[in-house]
């Protein structure tokens, strides 16, 4: 049976916001090889490159980045950085969504807080209490305060309270993507069955590690499961560290 892969990157390919380990490329780089698949993230693509070989990025069928809102392919005569950007849906944030979140900076009880609290990233906008410049130590320590005491969570469901037009889902381990409500990853497959011969006997099979209601791989995991003809799979517990290990053994058995 033919399969099309579809992996989340931050805690499915790679521990967060670093990249992939030594032992887990040496993996990846001969699985790659002899299957085709597309990455998707809710980072952007200078992001994805810092995190993600080259060698890997290449062999991609196509990369969707900002929560499936860009889907960049691989090109060599691009000069510099050989990916030609083939879709982008923009998203403009409104105001009162920005006042909202400079109060949150603001009065969170997070235990710890650094800068660069929202990106906009033009197809969507990453928000964060404490902060993308924070320390690796500062990350784990609110992502377990975080677990704790449901800030993300709570936000989240603020602003789709607030705003109806808007969809926010918790993504990775200290973020909130933010993105007009029906532009989030559920797009991904689609637009991989229509640039793909959808047959009978097409397999999709999607790897992430938000994929329960609320993450932000949950939208393209219940669409799959919708579809019929697609499997989903849930690489370790939320944000693990070490989904990646999940992944192999997921794909170890796939490929028995």
């Amino acid at each position: 049976m033919h399969k099309i892969y579809i992996f989340d990157v931050d805690g499915t390919l790679t521990p967060s916001r670093r990249p992939m380990t030594e032992e887990f490329l040496e993996f990846f780089n001969g699985w790659s090889k002899r299957n085709p698949f597309y990455l998707v993230t809710g980072s952007d693509i200078e992001k994805m490159d810092e995190q993600v070989p080259d060698i890997i990025m290449e062999r991609t069928e196509g990369i969707f980045t900002c929560g499936g809102n860009e889907l960049w392919k691989f090109d060599p005569h691009v000069v510099n950085f050989p990916f030609n950007r083939i879709y982008q849906n923009k998203f403009k944030p409104p105001e009162t969504l920005i006042t909202y979140l400079g109060e949150l900076i603001r009065f969170s009880e997070t235990p710890v807080q650094a800068s660069n609290h929202r990106e906009d990233r033009g197809s969507m906008l990453n928000f964060s209490v404490v902060g993308r410049d924070c320390t690796l130590e500062e990350r784990k320590k609110y992502f377990e305060w975080d677990n704790e005491s449901g800030e993300r969570e709570q936000i989240a469901k603020y602003i789709k309270k607030q705003w109806p037009e808007l969809d926010a889902v918790i993504g990775g381990q200290i973020s909130i993507d933010i993105v007009k409500r029906g532009f989030d990853k559920s797009q991904v497959i689609f637009e991989i069955m229509y640039r793909n011969v959808v047959t009978s006997k097409d397999n999709y099979v999607f790897i992430g590690d938000r994929t329960m209601e609320g993450g932000n791989d949950y939208p393209l995991a219940k669409a799959m499961k919708e579809l019929g003809n697609c499997k989903v799979f849930q690489a370790g517990e939320p944000s693990a560290e070490d989904g990646y290990i999940k992944t192999r053994e997921i794909l170890e058995k796939l490929n028995d």
